[in-house]
């Protein structure tokens, strides 16, 4: 009995320093804190709102650049496209919505927006928001901005009934690709353009 006593003493001095030893460590580990950084402004009867979703970011040095769907509507799309922006490496962020892209915001003309894709042209300076506005015919459009924060209306960039666009751009300084570049394909088509015509 001694020895089962003695076996039970050191199995519960073992589970106590291990919970210790975990509460030590989960307080030294740092505290996240969660920031919202946009939020759904729109009262449209087509989408469900307070959500944005399907986001995508890019970052170039300290500045981070995120766009999505805000007012998800069922069919597809959002009322508007939405971009939050950090210049000070994701301390501070300042958020808005894409202009003159749909019929809920600045003057647009596309019922909805959807498939954000964000990339940072540096041969040009210029932030760009891919998206593709549904409509009538579905196109590709590019929002082009000099700092992330202030956003021009939308450019245009193709005429084909497109689906799964992206943008990308190639930042090497050497590289003989140094422009923008978009993939739109719809109707198993592709195309790749060179934006720097369409947006200089």
């Amino acid at each position: 009995m001694k020895t089962a006593s003695r076996w039970s003493a050191i199995v519960v001095a073992i589970f106590f320093s291990a919970a210790i030893s975990v509460a030590a460590v989960a307080q030294t580990q740092p505290q996240l804190t969660i920031t919202q950084i946009s939020s759904d402004p729109f009262t449209d009867n087509d989408a469900q709102h307070a959500t944005e979703v399907e986001p995508d970011a890019f970052a170039y040095g300290n500045t981070i650049v995120s766009a999505f769907q805000v007012g998800r509507i069922y069919d597809g799309g959002g009322s508007d496209i939405g971009f939050s922006t950090s210049t000070d490496g994701g301390k501070t962020w300042t958020s808005g919505y894409l202009p003159g892209l749909t019929v809920n915001y600045k003057n647009g003309t596309f019922t909805a927006a959807s498939d954000a894709a964000v990339a940072y042209d540096a041969a040009h300076g210029v932030w760009l928001i891919c998206t593709l506005p549904l409509g009538n015919n579905d196109v590709v459009a590019v929002s082009p901005s000099p700092d992330g924060l202030t956003w021009g209306k939308p450019v245009l960039v193709t005429n084909i009934n497109a689906d799964k666009n992206w943008i990308a751009c190639d930042n090497t300084s050497t590289s003989p690709y140094l422009r923008a570049l978009l993939r739109g394909v719809g109707q198993s088509r592709q195309r790749r353009l060179g934006l720097h015509e369409h947006l200089h």
